[in-house]
């Protein structure tokens, strides 16, 4: 728009009927601006919580006090004005003003630090905020199983690993690294897992939990009050803290021999949760009664009726409950006659870490404790047989039977099998990691050098022929270093490695093949 011109009249009105007016004192000008009072608030934090039973996770909810969560009060503009944390019971007191003020709980524990998230790289924690009103009332905040935003959950995972960490703590004496579980109702829906360090170079550590289908928690897969879930998932993070890794992870349903590895990993997790949480019932929801179901339900004292061997996840759970139970507060109904505690058998996994090219299965910890006569070979023997799992799996002094050790420079026949069903060796075929469907040899390289593996295939190398193996090169703690990947009757890899153990793979290379290889490894300096 345009202006006319101004005149010093009009000017001189306009102050002069500013300065009469009645318009509010700045702050200069003398009059006092009324103070915000503060006050002391007394409350407790509580959340409502599932149970697991035979037709899903149970209708009724159970209240409980959230320990240890971050409490804080936020001024309009979100700035935080002070923070407190809760006991044991949840309750919390905290000074924040009258006026102005809202009240914050985080899904979040700063001693361990733990915390439960809405974002993947653990930035954005679960919380609840809520008015304040008068100091003389206590605030109760109550996050109910049927609120939209799932606090509720958020709340019981981060106690569940608060447990955990505690227990742990308690075992061994040590402070594990910052955790962080990604975990959103009807958001994290493909899968439970344990992801490592997240960022890489953050220090922090990261697991992910199912969350159900969006709408359907009544009929989908979602963990949060899962403790054994929530706990198995831990228990990786713990293992690779306290005592190393040899699983190169990947799906591990039951009813199958697995990856030797794979099934330790797995098999110690579940064993892991059981030892925390007491009874020796690993169970997994699915749904909310009467429409749910368990998708698993296993009795690691009675044992099942799965498969038994190297390779058998729930065989290496049991193996391990029954070395720990009947001391540290851990029942044995069977009389199995061992009871080294869920510490002392952690205690024996960090010990056997520190041997040199440690990469370990249920059959190498048998035959480590039994050499550092932590438990007699007879008493081995006999806790096998109560359990039904074959005698082999203890073997005989010095002798390794997995992975199968091979020189630099050096040479090996076998084969692959994850096509033949029944698997040759138990169970059913699977050949993506399947006991069968691989091979797994440990090298050790003593200088820094450039590592050559040649994969030879007794076949045509195609998939269409089930003839097709693939090569890996990892290292100790089974992180992909190099991979080979073809259809032809070739695999090649060659790494600039430093001196150390690595661990070669062979294995099928597609949706199930059988076939013959001959493995060749070298070694040149750089």
């Amino acid at each position: 728009m345009r202006f006319g011109p101004i005149h010093a009249g009009a000017v001189f009105a306009a102050l002069m009927a500013v300065g009469c007016s009645g318009a509010a004192p700045g702050p200069h000008s003398g009059a006092p601006v009324p103070a915000v009072r503060s006050a002391t608030y007394l409350g407790r934090v509580t959340y409502e919580a599932r149970t697991p039973t035979p037709t899903g996770a149970s209708r009724r909810t159970v209240e409980h006090p959230a320990p240890r969560v971050v409490v804080l009060a936020r001024d309009a503009e979100g700035h935080e004005l002070s923070r407190t944390v809760t006991d044991d019971d949840g309750r919390f007191r905290i000074e924040a003003p009258t006026r102005g003020a809202r009240l914050v709980v985080l899904a979040q524990v700063t001693v361990p630090d733990l915390r439960v998230t809405t974002d993947s790289v653990g930035e954005h924690v679960h919380e609840r905020e809520v008015e304040l009103s008068s100091p003389d009332a206590p605030v109760q905040i109550v996050a109910r199983e049927e609120d939209a935003d799932g606090f509720g959950g958020a709340l019981h995972i981060v106690a569940t690993l608060l447990r955990g960490v505690d227990t742990v703590t308690g075992w061994t004496g040590e402070t594990l690294p910052p955790l962080f579980v990604h975990w959103g109702r009807g958001v994290t829906s493909v899968w439970s897992f344990y992801h490592g360090e997240r960022p890489e170079g953050s220090g922090r550590y990261a697991l992910e939990l199912m969350g159900g289908d969006p709408g359907a928690q009544r009929t989908s897969d979602t963990d949060e009050h899962d403790e054994a879930i929530v706990l198995h998932e831990l228990g990786h993070f713990v293992m690779d803290m306290v005592t190393g890794d040899s699983s190169p992870g990947g799906d591990h349903p039951t009813g199958y021999l697995l990856d030797p590895g794979l099934a330790w990993e797995e098999g110690r997790a579940t064993w892991f949760a059981a030892a925390v949480l007491g009874p020796p019932l690993y169970w997994d929801t699915i749904g909310i009664e009467p429409q749910g179901r368990l998708r698993v339900s296993h009795d690691l004292e009675r044992g099942g009726a799965g498969v038994r061997g190297l390779g058998s996840e729930m065989g290496v759970a049991e193996i391990l409950w029954d070395l720990a139970d009947g001391s540290g507060g851990l029942d044995d109904v069977d009389q199995d006659g061992v009871a080294l505690g869920a510490a002392g058998v952690l205690e024996a996994m960090a010990a056997l870490a520190e041997e040199p090219g440690s990469f370990p299965c249920i059959a190498t910890f048998l035959r480590f404790v039994v050499d550092q006569g932590t438990v007699s070979e007879d008493a081995v023997r006999d806790l096998l047989l109560r359990g039904g799992h074959p005698s082999g799996l203890l073997p005989a002094a010095g002798e390794v039977l997995w992975p199968t050790d091979l020189a630099v420079p050096g040479q090996v026949s076998d084969k692959v099998d994850g096509l033949t069903d029944p698997a040759p060796s138990g169970g059913g075929a699977r050949p993506q990691n399947g006991f069968d469907a691989l091979r797994v040899y440990r090298v050790h390289v003593p200088h820094d050098a450039w590592l050559t593996v040649s994969l030879q295939v007794h076949g045509s190398g195609r998939g269409s022929e089930h003839q097709d193996a693939d090569l890996e090169l990892r290292d100790r703690s089974a992180t992909l270093l190099a991979s080979s990947r073809s259809e032809e009757p070739r695999e090649l890899i060659e790494q600039a490695v430093d001196a150390g153990y690595y661990i070669i793979y062979v294995r099928d290379g597609g949706q199930g093949n059988r076939v013959g290889f001959t493995l060749s490894v070298s070694a040149r300096a750089r």
